[in-house]
């Protein structure tokens, strides 16, 4: 069974409200967390799930971290932010499940991690992640849940069920990540290989052109790769920018995670190799037959 995800919210230490994907946070009456405050937009931010992580998507520049917008939050146990610069938000507490969706296709097991996929046939059949005009299919995700349309309108996307995407036949399943791990290799996933740099990166994956990555994303690349097994944020943040504290520190980590992400999917790069827990701890999740090449000189 898919738990239900959700995040725990308090205002100004009031009592914690959970929130689901889709809630609404603002001074509507039929926000999910009401915040009766008229500096605060009717609709100010909203709850996403994407793949296993819950974000504070920002509406018309609400949500605030120490002061400076941000356009969407990480979410976390202990995060702190403001709504329109003036009333205060803790997260309490994030629930995520422990098994997740994911579509098994010739070659390859997806699981669905980012809001939006587009079914492609050129040059070869893919799921790739993004809205794409000339796609022959779409995944998308919506506050119910998952939906899919391919040419016969939008229609809720359950375990179990199969559909045909052209002339190749997509099957749904729920699995955890271990399980995941196994079906792609099943499925003939081809390994990767990293190779890390300290201020620079390299993914590699036969058939396809290497993956350059630069800057502070391969810097939070590298300590991932060569710890080995999964680690809090806060001491990884805090060896990157050891300078700052807080919210400064947990919003630069925010920023460097998605910077290094939205990097991976522009690469084809199968977006779980950044794997969360839910609890703050990260790793570089490989697979059978992948591997890390150290050149840090570390």
């Amino acid at each position: 069974m898919i738990a239900r995800p959700q995040v725990w919210l308090s205002v100004e230490g009031g009592a914690p409200v959970a929130l689901p994907p889709g809630g609404l946070v603002g001074r509507l009456q039929s926000a999910n967390l009401r915040v009766a405050d008229p500096r605060v937009p009717e609709a100010a931010a909203l709850i996403s799930l994407r793949g296993r992580e819950l974000y504070l998507v920002s509406l018309r520049n609400a949500v605030l971290v120490d002061g400076a917008p941000e356009d969407d939050l990480l979410l976390a146990t202990g995060l702190r932010f403001t709504l329109a610069g003036a009333v205060g938000v803790e997260v309490v507490k994030v629930d995520l499940p422990d098994r997740v969706l994911a579509l098994r296709m010739p070659g390859q097991v997806r699981e669905l991690c980012s809001p939006v996929y587009s079914f492609v046939s050129n040059p070869e059949f893919d799921l790739v992640p993004g809205f794409l005009d000339e796609a022959i299919g779409r995944v998308w995700t919506t506050a119910e849940g998952w939906m899919f349309d391919v040419g016969g309108g939008p229609t809720a996307l359950r375990r179990g069920q199969s559909f045909s995407v052209g002339e190749t036949v997509v099957e749904v399943t729920d699995s955890s990540l271990e399980e995941l791990a196994v079906l792609a290799t099943e499925s003939r996933v081809r390994p990767l290989v990293v190779t890390v740099r300290t201020t620079s990166a390299v993914i590699s994956c036969a058939g396809r052109t290497p993956l350059p990555i630069d800057g502070l994303p391969a810097e939070l690349l590298t300590e991932l790769a060569l710890a080995g097994q999964p680690l809090a944020w806060e001491p990884v943040a805090q060896a990157l920018w050891g300078k700052r504290q807080g919210n400064t520190l947990r919003m630069s980590w925010d920023r460097a995670l998605r910077r290094l992400r939205e990097r991976l999917r522009e690469g084809g790069v199968r977006e779980n190799l950044i794997r969360a827990d839910g609890k703050g701890n990260f790793e570089l999740f490989l697979l059978p037959g992948d591997r890390v090449v150290d050149q840090s000189g570390g």
